[in-house]
């Protein structure tokens, strides 16, 4: 059945135990064996009396009890197994890392922790408020250590405070009305004799103007708060004045129905979600699947629970589910009420070859790695005594194990990196010889061009030496002749007529010359010319462009609609105007014809006569008698 149909709004997030955690469980087991064989015995036989029950040894019943307990507080943190001061300065001190590593109920809570302060502000803006709550205030102060650090506010509710951070919770107070005397902070005004004259205080600037702008400013930080499950079962109104949005529980074994809870509940007028940490098939995990009722006999259900656990811890191990937290923290957070991955932690099957008292620790490579049971019955003192020594000698050789492992590491990096400088070392050769090759080929190339050039130079002298060759041998042949005379004539006139050759053609040299510089200055002009004309064809393109927009643009439609309505009202006009002189011309010749009008000698027309509004003279005519009675 899943626990989260039972109670609603109670989650179990599954987890395991750290390497560390498993060799703790071996050594309490190494010690507790016989004992306990001796109880699952008098169990199976009825037998209910004590197997040691003198004073100071611990009987059979005791260690079983014990055993419980240690096995509770080593699924919780190793560092709970034996009761020890812890120095808070040294919790303050402590790496997180080494406080998380050894727990996996711890790496699983700071895993949530991360997941609720780096969620999405965006979607979910509002702060939050977290509570912890543990078994006892020493574990508790371990738990501080951890979110030591963290982008949370903390306040702790049990014990002491390992770092007061001085953090107040925001509640509804009421504010009391400030004396009309009193100065805006508070303080009474000055009545002194030196500002008695103008009736102010002589400074009223309000000096925690800062102070309240400071407080005014928005921090959006988290806020966790943390307490134990006996502070919370003891006082019913501890988590009264916060609105818990999330409670996580390191006891699995948390009532949901507390009175303090159910206050959290009654007040917010919300799901109070409560995400409790089980390690798989613990004696806590056994009593929520197997819960007693009234006439069971709790020790014998104490009994089967570690039983249990005993018979299942060397399988359990790796069989845990795992766990989307960005998912589950978002489920959480939009107020879901099943969460797949959190609703059912079922126990492990006994196997019926199972050995409950079998000893298996990790695996060591550099140390003995053999674990025997005690046979010895103890007393409290020699109890502590042979834990302390068996939990110490495995921590010792823990140390000497990654003591070794840090010198293999040590031996690898120093390979390793005498291997990167010698890689180093040759890349740097590699190069050197690279560019002593690249100037071995710059300094060939060069020495292939020089000798191009010197082959091409060769053969021009080879040329002249040929030709100079070629000339020495005529001179020579001409000397050998008996008469020069001849010879020298006719070179004579053959350098003449090349002389002569050459001065025409030197002179169509000239006229050519004179054609070429004629021809390029009228290439100048004409490229000036067709340059300007280019630009200037341009600017009319422009221009024709521009028209064109307008032309096709809206306002000169609009103005030529105007223009054309406009010319039409006139056209109109016009018309009428002309109608309305044929009338007047009709009716003056009308007139004209039933009454003796005569126009005036000046106006050739009535109507257009400079003497004449509106068809009639300045002359007045009387054509009739007035009837109207003269008074005097």
């Amino acid at each position: 059945m899943s626990r989260n149909s039972r109670n609603s709004g109670v989650f179990y997030l599954p987890v395991g135990l750290t390497p560390f955690q498993r060799d703790l469980t071996e050594i309490l087991v190494s010690l507790h064996a016989r004992s306990f064989q001796r109880e699952l015995e008098s169990s199976r036989n009825n037998d209910e009396k004590d197997a040691v029950a003198e004073y100071p040894k611990l009987s059979s019943k005791q260690m079983t009890y014990m055993l419980d307990k240690g096995i509770r507080v080593v699924a919780n943190h190793p560092c709970l197994l034996v009761d020890h001061y812890m120095p808070r300065q040294f919790l303050r001190m402590v790496p997180t890392d080494n406080l998380v590593t050894t727990s996996d109920k711890f790496q699983k809570l700071q895993e949530l922790l991360s997941r609720f302060i780096q969620r999405d502000r965006g979607t979910f803006p509002d702060v939050l408020k977290i509570c912890i709550i543990s078994h006892n205030v020493r574990e508790l102060d371990i738990l501080e250590g951890l979110v030591l650090g963290e982008r949370v506010k903390i306040k702790r509710l049990s014990g002491a405070s390992l770092y007061d951070e001085k953090h107040v919770f925001p509640t509804e107070r009421s504010v009391s009305p400030v004396d009309a005397n009193g100065s805006r902070d508070g303080t009474p005004g000055n009545e002194s004799s030196s500002n008695r004259y103008t009736g102010y205080p002589r400074d009223d600037y309000d000096y925690s103007l800062k102070h309240k702008l400071r407080s005014k400013q928005r921090n959006d930080d988290d806020w966790l708060f943390l307490t134990t499950t006996t502070h919370l079962i003891n006082d019913p109104e501890l988590m009264a004045g916060f609105n818990v949005d999330f409670v996580i529980s390191f006891d699995p074994l948390l009532d949901p129905f507390l009175p303090a809870l159910e206050n959290i509940k009654r007040k917010g007028q919300k799901r109070l979600p409560l995400v409790k940490l089980l390690v798989k098939d613990s004696p806590d995990h056994f009593f929520l699947e197997n819960p007693p009722t009234e006439s069971t006999d709790k020790y014998q259900h104490l009994k089967s629970a570690i039983e249990h656990f005993l018979s299942t811890r060397h399988t359990s191990y790796n069989n845990l589910p795992s766990l989307d937290y960005k998912q589950v923290v978002e489920m959480l957070l939009k107020n879901e009420i099943t969460i797949p991955s959190l609703s059912e932690i079922s126990l492990s099957q006994v196997s019926t070859d199972a050995q409950p008292f079998e000893l298996i620790m990790s695996r060591l490579d550099f140390s003995d790695n053999k674990l025997s049971i005690n046979e010895n019955v103890f007393d409290m003192k020699s109890y502590q005594s042979e834990l302390n020594e068996r939990t110490l000698d495995r921590l010792l050789k823990v140390q000497n194990e990654c003591r070794h492992g840090d010198e293999i590491l040590s031996r690898k990096r120093r390979s390793e990196t005498e291997r990167q400088n010698y890689l180093d070392g040759t890349r740097v050769e590699a190069g050197n010889i690279f560019k002593k090759f690249q100037k071995e080929e710059k300094s060939i190339i060069d020495s292939d061009k020089r000798l191009e050039r010197c082959k091409s130079e060769a053969s021009k002298l080879d040329d002249k030496i040929k030709a100079l060759d070629d000339a020495i041998a005529e001179v020579k042949r001409i000397t050998s002749l008996p008469d020069v005379n001849p010879k020298l004539q006719q070179y004579s006139q053959r350098i003449d007529a090349l002389k002569s050759q050459l001065g025409s053609l030197l002179k169509q040299n000239l006229q050519r010359n004179e054609q070429n510089d004629s021809l390029r200055s009228q290439y100048q002009q004409k490229s000036s010319e067709a340059a300007e004309q280019s630009q200037l064809t341009k600017v009319l393109k422009t221009e024709v462009d521009q028209l064109r927009k307008n032309l096709d643009g809206p306002a000169l439609r609009i103005q030529m609609k105007t223009l054309l309505s406009q010319e039409q009202r006139l056209k109109n006009d016009l018309v009428s105007l002309k109608s309305r002189s044929k009338f007047l011309k009709s009716y003056v010749t009308k007139m004209s014809s039933c009454y003796d009008l005569k126009p005036s000698s000046n106006d050739d027309s009535l109507p257009n006569g400079t003497n004449g509004q509106n068809g009639r003279s300045n002359v007045r005519y009387r054509s009739t008698r007035s009837n109207t009675p003269a008074y005097t």
